[in-house]
């Protein structure tokens, strides 16, 4: 999704004990903190920039219930003018992570050692968001269609416009149309 310039933390980062809720059995819930203001390595195709928020696990029968609500940043491009910027936006997630004994139940799984991956799911969730449209200013402008320059001002868009309505340039896809005028 992006190829990241400099060092980055590991997505061991993203690894959570839940051994002491497995043993305090069902109803047993704990609130994790979630705060990593540095490049993060979520998986091959996915760096964030930052990633906070707080996370509820709570044990269920069937396994591991985590829900929460994150903010998370990361590089990617403009879909108007293909600038690289900071896409930030929160994810609302609940997912079931379950035990060995029910891993029918989910495809999220608590592991032998107790512990819970959340870059699988976090992949999953941004690149969804990555799916829908992003633009790096409300105001971007995006691409001459002549030039393939980027109209980054109100006065490249007007000049570009101008110059097209004095040559009287049309779009060579409407010429067929301007034929059927005459």
């Amino acid at each position: 999704m992006n190829h990241p310039n400099g060092s980055y933390l590991n997505k061991r980062l993203l690894r959570l004990q839940v051994g002491f809720l497995l043993s305090a059995g069902p109803g047993a819930c704990r609130t994790f903190p979630l705060d990593i203001p540095q490049r993060l390595q979520v998986d091959d195709d996915l760096f964030v920039e930052s990633l906070a928020g707080e996370l509820a696990l709570t044990r269920a029968k069937d396994g591991v219930l985590l829900q929460g609500k994150l903010a998370i940043s990361h590089l990617r491009e403009c879909d108007r003018c293909l600038e690289p910027f900071e896409h930030r936006f929160e994810l609302d997630i609940a997912e079931l992570y379950a035990l060995p004994s029910f891993v029918e139940k989910s495809i999220f799984r608590v592991d032998s050692n107790g512990e819970i991956d959340l870059a699988p799911l976090l992949r999953e969730e941004a690149l969804i968001e990555a799916s829908y449209r992003a633009v790096c200013r409300d105001d971007c402008r995006g691409l001459s269609a002549e030039t393939g320059d980027k109209l980054s001002v109100e006065s490249d868009w007007a000049v570009a416009s101008l110059a097209k309505a004095e040559a009287g340039a049309i779009d060579p896809r409407m010429a067929v149309l301007k034929q059927l005028l005459v």
